[in-house]
């Protein structure tokens, strides 16, 4: 008696299992490569933004150093009003002992600390 004809087929073929795991990895590829274009067209655009705030940021900055500058100036100006250096001139707020000629904006430090 012949009993596998009357048995059910045991699954799919091996071929359609190999078929079927390509099929299925190849459409998930194919959904990451959309997903990073997608993920670096938005990066592309948040760089964009960036790009062009950057000057209002930097013109914001600037404009808090110079608030700062000006207090500390004053104050420099009020602390040194007596002081004369060895020619006998008037103290200049601003002017510094130590490096001269070229202009370096001052240490964020020594704005906090007054």
């Amino acid at each position: 008696i012949d009993f596998g004809r009357y048995l059910p087929d045991r699954g799919p073929k091996g071929w359609q299992l190999w078929a079927g795991a390509v099929t299925i990895m190849a459409f998930g590829y194919y959904r990451l490569g959309q997903h990073n274009q997608r993920l670096v067209q938005q990066k592309m655009q948040e760089r964009k933004v960036r790009y062009a705030l950057a000057p209002l940021l930097q013109a914001e900055a600037d404009r808090e150093y110079m608030e700062r500058e000006l207090v500390a100036l004053r104050r420099e100006a009020e602390i040194m009003k007596d002081v004369v250096d060895e020619n006998g001139n008037k103290w200049v707020p601003g002017s510094s002992q130590f490096y001269g000629g070229q202009w370096m904006p001052r240490k964020i430090g020594h704005f906090i600390r007054h």
